[in-house]
């Protein structure tokens, strides 16, 4: 089983933490899983892991979005948080046609609603997981386990 996890911009501090942990999770459950990040997201987590400890499996966001097929993945998961975060989501969404989750989050509620509407305007059939969350990764986690024991 593979997994992909996508991240845009570091913005937010949750997003590094957790994507850490994300991965961590989903290879404790068997999936092989890579990261595809822009520049700055990839820096941080690799500055994350600077062990490595978790043999994480970077790659670049944009090339990635040029070479995804449909039946590369089993398993999509987005951290959401800017409407360009959207908008990569449902595109690899639509692309690999699998099942996928989106972690929207942004300390702005109207703005979390904005980026739901935005994937569900698409037509996606994601797992929708939306919360209020910035600094404190704990609402994203609370809310990534629960989708992960319904997967």
């Amino acid at each position: 089983m593979k997994a992909l996890i996508l991240l845009g911009c570091p913005e937010t501090p949750s997003q590094t933490p957790m994507a850490v942990y994300a991965f961590s999770e989903l290879t404790k459950l068997g999936y092989d899983v890579t990261i595809a990040a822009n520049p700055a997201a990839s820096k941080l987590v690799k500055i994350s892991d600077p062990e490595g400890y978790y043999k994480l499996n970077l790659v670049d966001l944009e090339r990635t979005l040029g070479e995804v097929s449909e039946g590369d993945y089993d398993l999509l998961v987005g951290f959401v948080h800017k409407d360009a975060a959207a908008a990569f989501f449902v595109t690899f969404d639509q692309i690999l046609n699998t099942k996928s989750l989106a972690l929207v989050f942004e300390r702005d509620l109207d703005l979390v609603g904005e980026f739901v509407s935005m994937i569900e305007e698409s037509g996606s059939k994601a797992k929708i997981c939306a919360v209020r969350a910035f600094h404190n990764p704990s609402p994203i986690k609370i809310n990534f386990d629960k989708a992960l024991k319904e997967l």
